[in-house]
């Protein structure tokens, strides 16, 4: 790793930086789909974004809401969708806090 380089915090403000542009809250992991086709469904009161991976295997997740709306933000060239899936979640921490 080079010098001066604190990839954590890299991460972090490339975070804030994506929820800035689609003016949303950074509350949540991201998890970049770009190439991949994707649909959202409604069932009654809920949503799903629904997506095919690679061999046309499709993917549902429940779109999270608030306010009673679902959170589906778009830009220009993109969209973000806000759902709730089954996820890994690296907790990262500061080796000198530990206790």
């Amino acid at each position: 790793m080079a010098k001066g380089k604190e990839p954590v915090q890299d991460f972090i403000q490339a975070s804030k930086r994506l929820a800035d542009l689609f003016g949303c809250e950074a509350d949540f992991f991201i998890k970049p789909l770009l190439d991949l086709e994707w649909t959202v469904r409604r069932d009654d009161d809920f949503y799903f974004l629904c997506y095919w991976l690679e061999n046309d295997k499709k993917v549902e997740a429940v779109i999270v809401k608030k306010n009673g709306e679902p959170l589906i933000y778009h830009t220009k060239d993109y969209s973000m969708v806000i759902a709730i899936d089954c996820v890994k979640i690296g907790f990262v921490f500061r080796n000198g806090k530990r206790i």
